[in-house]
């Protein structure tokens, strides 16, 4: 992370048990891994994919660690990425001991595109 984002600051972490999670059976880095997709969308994913397990990624998050883009424009590479393939998010119903309940989204990144199955 710190050879292409030497100015950005230490990882947003998020809450324990959320934030970034890599997408099982991913291929080693390559260069172009991110090659097919937009400019943005790929300087975003780049840095997504070199974030630690946990890190926060939503737009406001990734903003505040991105000067060159903005919170609509991180929201909007976001989604992007999500349509492309690298990126998906899951609701989950989690119960805990105290019989209370809350749902809650996982977020899951690979640096190959995959389909929604």
């Amino acid at each position: 992370m710190a050879d292409a984002y030497p100015n950005a600051p230490t990882p947003l972490m998020a809450r324990s048990g959320f934030g970034k999670r890599s997408a099982p059976d991913q291929a080693p880095r390559r260069k172009d891994d991110f090659a097919h997709l937009p400019p943005r969308e790929a300087s975003v994913a780049a840095f997504i994919d070199r974030l630690p397990e946990g890190a926060a990624i939503d737009g406001k998050s990734l903003a505040a660690q991105l000067p060159a883009y903005g919170q609509a424009a991180c929201l909007t590479a976001l989604r992007r990425l999500s349509e492309a393939g690298h990126l998906r998010r899951f609701t989950e119903h989690l119960k805990s001991e105290d019989g209370s309940s809350r749902w809650v989204t996982r977020t899951f990144f690979s640096r190959t595109p995959r389909d929604d199955a």
